[in-house]
């Protein structure tokens, strides 16, 4: 079966929030189920990944993958919460053996700039088990044997400009859009989807302040709906579209029913921890 899992749906303090008391927290940990959420992380198969932050280890033991078989790395962008080093030094020799080298890693500068400081002596030798590629805004990176095809897009996030991205991926013939961490997207973006004329098959997109109403950084209340309606004006949202909204915070003061209730009668889907989402290819 072709899907995208979510392995994990919070912002980087997770659901219930690290040394938090707050209310959200609180009714999180009596409820349980999908109110638990852990750091944002995403699946297409066992061998392509987008984003390892630091609950992925807890992420692939409940989801059954091995990160052994792992060969494509995405990352949206170098903030923790996507980006473990911890992780990616357990690659070191005398911590990891037999596993497929090199892990093919995906990402702008500031990604790579950031694994060789924090990966440096004396664990360079990690850094010989990993191939990286620069991504380019809007120039595709192609997986063959995958039959997959990457499109980073400039991100709307919280440092230099261009340095975050989204991505928009075809499988086969189907098309996937996966949008956090971003607030309402760039002209430039905006432009790309709307010369491409994409019918997504499934679109995760950013609602990490949830009742809130944040355009910049992060995308929730009237602008995710702002979003949501400018894919549909360009024809890159249909009927057919799966429409789901993720990565939340707790300062977004909404647990996961609140959230069915305020964006079902959208006709969007919330998130959670484990979601498979399966599509045609």
């Amino acid at each position: 079966m072709n899907a995208v899992t979510i392995l994990g749906s919070a912002a980087a303090e997770g659901i219930p929030a690290r040394f938090c008391d707050c209310e959200i927290c609180r009714k999180a940990w009596e409820n349980k189920g999908k109110d638990l959420r852990m750091t944002t992380a995403y699946s297409l198969n066992e061998r392509v990944r987008i984003d390892y932050g630091p609950d992925t280890y807890a992420e692939e033991l409940r989801n059954g993958l091995n990160s052994a078989h792992l060969k494509h790395l995405f990352i949206t962008h170098e903030h923790e919460d996507h980006l473990d080093t911890f992780s990616l030094r357990m690659r070191r020799p005398g911590f990891s053996r037999d596993f497929t080298s090199p892990l093919n890693l995906y990402g702008r500068a500031t990604v790579w700039n950031t694994i060789r400081h924090e990966l440096g002596a004396p664990a360079g030798a990690v850094l010989e088990t990993l191939n990286f590629n620069l991504l380019i805004p809007f120039q595709p990176v192609e997986l063959p044997e995958e039959d997959m095809t990457f499109y980073p897009l400039p991100a709307n996030h919280y440092h230099i400009a261009g340095e975050a991205v989204i991505f928009a991926i075809r499988h086969g013939k189907a098309w996937i859009l996966i949008a956090n961490d971003t607030g309402y997207l760039p002209e430039e973006s905006w432009q790309w989807l709307e010369e491409k004329k994409i019918p997504f098959d499934i679109v995760i997109a950013d609602c990490t302040g949830c009742m809130e109403n944040w355009r910049d950084g992060h995308m929730s209340g009237s602008w995710h709906l702002a979003f949501r309606d400018r894919m549909i004006k360009i024809g890159s949202v249909t009927s057919g579209t799966r429409y789901v909204i993720n990565h939340f915070s707790h300062n977004g003061k909404a647990l996961h029913a609140d959230l069915e209730r305020h964006f079902g009668p959208y006709g969007i889907e919330v998130g959670y921890d484990g979601m498979v989402l399966p599509y045609e290819k």
